[in-house]
């Protein structure tokens, strides 16, 4: 698996007349050798693989890319003037979404004589579509996330903050056999709920409120994404309105979603619903997104995407309306992209129930 990834890779630099590819971004780096820190630079030559990493890292880099070159970093990127005059490099490729500026600047201080040369999108673009062991390892975390999910919902009560069940759920998850949450969780309870990406604050739940939960947790690398919003007893007719509206949205993006389908087609579709619906200008961002190894990758389903969907990318759907001081919905769904539609992979229920008690 890894080779074939790694070959993919060789497929980049033929096409870009490249002789070599730097790989900043963690995530690549994971994707293509299985090792995961917070520092790490990735050579991928016609001839060799060379992992760099520091002091602290070194140990577990060589136990988890045992077939590639591991080699240990010290100061600025010296180590990388060798590396060039080793493989002859003069052309190389470098993921300019994951390089900073002062890394960009210390490779050409190195690097003299060498054009670096940016291919963002066709890095990214490797891991769009999941291979079989991939979708199986986002199963199993969906499972976790389910089961994290449905033992806290009893705790999802009026006198509780935002904090406490955000931290009963990234505790849940874990427990569960999580590697922990794939993102920060969020909760966000009456008039907050109106922020598409609140932090859980000290707010105390209130009987009578809509409530989001946006989670996900990260098993052996992977990550899921989903939202459920509650509601805690009778809410209001107007938020009432907008969960029908949210609902019936994403449903018309899961009916949708096919191979084939332009990507920003779909994003119309459930853009399109949302604004015949009246509340267009409360839908405030994109339709979804790719995940994998990163809980945000490509594609990303918004009105100015290009390209079409393919089999095996796994994307949500998650249409939502926020109404400044008023509240808002969300709805998200993790969907894997077959020719024949979309099997929705995530299993909490999205309807709208008024929580009393129950299984979610």
């Amino acid at each position: 698996m890894r080779e074939n990834r790694l070959n993919r890779i060789l497929e980049i630099l033929d096409r870009n007349n490249l002789h070599a590819c730097l790989i900043k971004g963690m995530d690549n780096i994971f994707y293509l050798t299985g090792f995961r820190g917070s520092e790490g630079t990735l050579l991928v030559t016609k001839g060799d693989v060379v992992l760099l990493t520091d002091s602290r890292y070194i140990t577990a880099a060589q136990e988890a890319a045992r077939d590639l070159i591991v080699l240990e970093s010290r100061g600025k990127d010296q180590m990388l003037d060798t590396l060039f005059l080793r493989y002859g490099i003069t052309r190389a490729g470098f993921d300019s979404y994951h390089t900073t500026f002062e890394t960009y600047r210390l490779w050409t201080e190195v690097g003299a004589d060498i054009d670096f040369i940016p291919i963002i999108d066709d890095i990214e673009s490797i891991r769009r579509c999941k291979e079989p062991d991939e979708i199986l390892t986002m199963k199993r975390a969906i499972t976790i996330a389910t089961q994290a999910f449905t033992a806290v919902y009893e705790k999802i009560v009026p006198g509780r903050t935002e904090k406490d069940i955000a931290n009963e759920l990234d505790y849940e998850m874990r427990r569960l056999g999580a590697d922990g949450p794939s993102f920060e969780t969020i909760v966000a309870s009456g008039p907050r709920a109106a922020l598409p990406h609140a932090h859980p604050s000290d707010k105390v739940l209130e009987q009578g409120e809509a409530v989001i939960i946006d989670f996900g947790c990260r098993m052996d690398g992977y990550c899921t994404d989903e939202t459920c919003t509650l509601a805690l007893g009778e809410i209001s007719q107007e938020i009432k309105k907008i969960y029908s509206v949210v609902h019936d949205a994403k449903q018309k993006g899961l009916d949708a979603v096919k191979a084939g389908l332009g990507v920003r087609d779909l994003d119309m579709i459930v853009r399109g619903f949302v604004e015949e619906s009246g509340y267009g200008e409360f839908f405030r961002h994109g339709t979804g997104h790719g995940v994998g190894v990163a809980v945000h990758e490509s594609p990303a389903i918004t009105m100015r995407s290009e390209g079409l969907l393919e089999e095996n990318m796994v994307i949500t759907i998650e249409p939502g309306v926020y109404i400044p001081h008023l509240g808002g919905v969300r709805l998200e769904d993790m969907v894997l992209v077959t020719e024949n539609g979309g099997e929705v992979l995530t299993h909490l229920r999205k309807d709208l129930f008024e929580k009393q008690g129950g299984s979610p």
